[in-house]
């Protein structure tokens, strides 16, 4: 810990910046970049020194890691790619891409249709 009228550590200061941009989305906001129009779901990301602060979702360049680029926002979310990360598509849309062989073998499931 720095002593009192001295300066704090690099460390020190990073995690204060960190702990105060927490604070900052601790209550359910989400995230707008500068002043752009498009409004992400935040995710907590990996910062310097490992410290946590808030990002956006689909992990977009924020302007070179400045904490101050990007601020709370109230609005819904309205980034396509953070929407689709958190849009959970049910288990059975999903297609067989290689179907079991009676001999233990995977094989491209291709259709007959297909041919």
């Amino acid at each position: 810990m720095a002593e009192s009228g001295s300066a704090p550590s690099l460390h020190q200061a990073l995690a204060t910046i960190a702990a105060a941009a927490r604070a900052a989305y601790s209550g359910g906001s989400n995230l707008r970049v500068r002043s752009s129009g498009i409004v992400h779901e935040v995710a907590m990301t990996k910062w310097f020194a490992d410290e946590r602060m808030p990002g956006p979702a689909c992990m977009v360049g924020v302007s070179g890691w400045d904490p101050g680029a990007a601020h709370p926002d109230r609005g819904t979310v309205t980034c396509r790619r953070c929407l689709k990360l958190t849009h959970t598509e049910p288990a059975g849309e999903q297609l067989e891409l290689f179907a079991p062989d009676p001999d233990g073998f995977l094989l491209p499931n291709v259709s007959s249709a297909a041919n």
